[in-house]
């Protein structure tokens, strides 16, 4: 059975009234973002108000990151085992049911995981690419704004070298602009926002899913998937 081809999810922001995070907590955040994607007219113009912003949440440990819809229905985790040893899983809450892919599932899926990326919401080596033009301070911690170019994508991003994430990130390509921003961030143990416990879900491999096409979460599952800025990576 073919099984539709992963879609990550993609980042950033700007943060509304969070907690202050020391540097010993760094890694270990919760935060809120919010993701609008805008297209532009003949003229250029791009228009606000053609589609709602996508809300989602971000939790990082050092050896986890995790990605939930709005309605926390729906998630992505990433677990880090070793160096470049990633592992994926999808995860159904409101089926509670999840799927694993190993490293081996998502190279044959094209997928083979940058750690950095998922850990950090933006590509490192984008933001070596780019112009930064100045330093200044979102709400306690220093932010750098980086611009520029990179394969024929425009990018502007505010950058927190303190949490290694960003406080917003606009991509203008081919008509269309993607802005993410960080709206809520607090030390992991302190947030308001929990992951749900998925430890009793059904759960299956992603290579035995050919065999199980009768299950019945299986049999819904063929559409694309994918939360927030992941996607677009």
């Amino acid at each position: 059975m073919k099984f539709t081809k992963l879609k990550y999810f993609t980042l950033l922001p700007l943060l509304l009234g969070m907690a202050s995070i020391s540097n010993a907590e760094t890694k270990d955040v919760s935060c809120v973002y919010e993701t609008v994607e805008k297209v532009s007219d003949k003229t250029g113009h791009h228009h606000d108000d053609e589609l709602q912003p996508t809300k989602w949440y971000f939790w990082r440990t050092d050896k986890a990151v995790e990605v939930s819809n709005a309605e926390q229905s729906f998630g992505e985790k990433w677990t880090l085992s070793s160096k470049d040893t990633v592992y994926y899983q999808a995860l159904y809450h409101d089926k509670h049911f999840l799927l694993d892919f190993q490293p081996a599932d998502l190279k044959i899926l094209g997928k083979k995981t940058n750690w950095e990326v998922r850990s950090k919401l933006f590509p490192q080596q984008i933001l070596n690419k780019l112009e930064k033009k100045q330093r200044g301070k979102f709400k306690n911690y220093t932010m750098v704004h980086y611009q520029g170019k990179v394969a024929g994508i425009e990018y502007q991003v505010d950058w927190l070298p303190e949490l290694n994430l960003p406080a917003r990130v606009e991509k203008v390509s081919l008509g269309k602009k993607v802005v993410t921003e960080l709206k809520e961030v607090y030390p992991l143990a302190q947030t308001p926002y929990r992951q749900i416990a998925h430890e009793k879900y059904d759960d299956m491999d992603y290579a035995d899913i050919g065999d199980n096409e009768s299950h019945p979460v299986v049999a819904q599952l063929q559409k694309d998937t994918g939360i927030g800025y992941f996607h677009q990576h």
